[in-house]
């Protein structure tokens, strides 16, 4: 299984799935698992993202879980500042599965509703 995730981890307002993300991949050293930090949406156009779990927090949702992607807002693209993860997954017509942990969460919190809601052992 491979898990992406994003976020800037040098940012507290953007470091939540970053900081989960890596609580769980020490806490998990199966072979079966793999954790990538995703830093800029273009390192995600050549992954095949139909089989990973997509790991980011989502405004507008009140508990952690599995957000359908057809329902990211899809920016207008000007430029490639535009380029954001709905349009990538509109473009690649794909459909990934995004588990959103909600903004403002507690680091805890966040990190025991995504440990239930994922297939790993902890």
């Amino acid at each position: 299984m491979k898990i992406l995730y994003f976020g800037n981890p040098l940012l507290d307002t953007d470091n939540l799935a970053v900081k989960v993300c890596r609580k769980l991949e020490r806490e998990n050293k199966s072979k079966d698992i793999e954790f990538e930090h995703i830093s800029d949406i273009f390192q995600l156009i050549d992954k095949n993202l139909d089989e990973a779990i997509l790991i980011d927090v989502v405004h507008g949702i009140t508990k952690a879980g599995f957000v359908d992607s057809s329902s990211l807002k899809q920016s207008r693209i000007s430029s490639l500042h535009d380029f954001d993860l709905g349009f990538l997954i509109k473009l690649k017509k794909v459909n990934p599965k995004i588990l959103g942990i909600p903004k403002g969460y507690s680091e805890e919190l966040a990190l025991n509703e995504v440990r239930s809601l994922l297939p790993i052992n902890s």
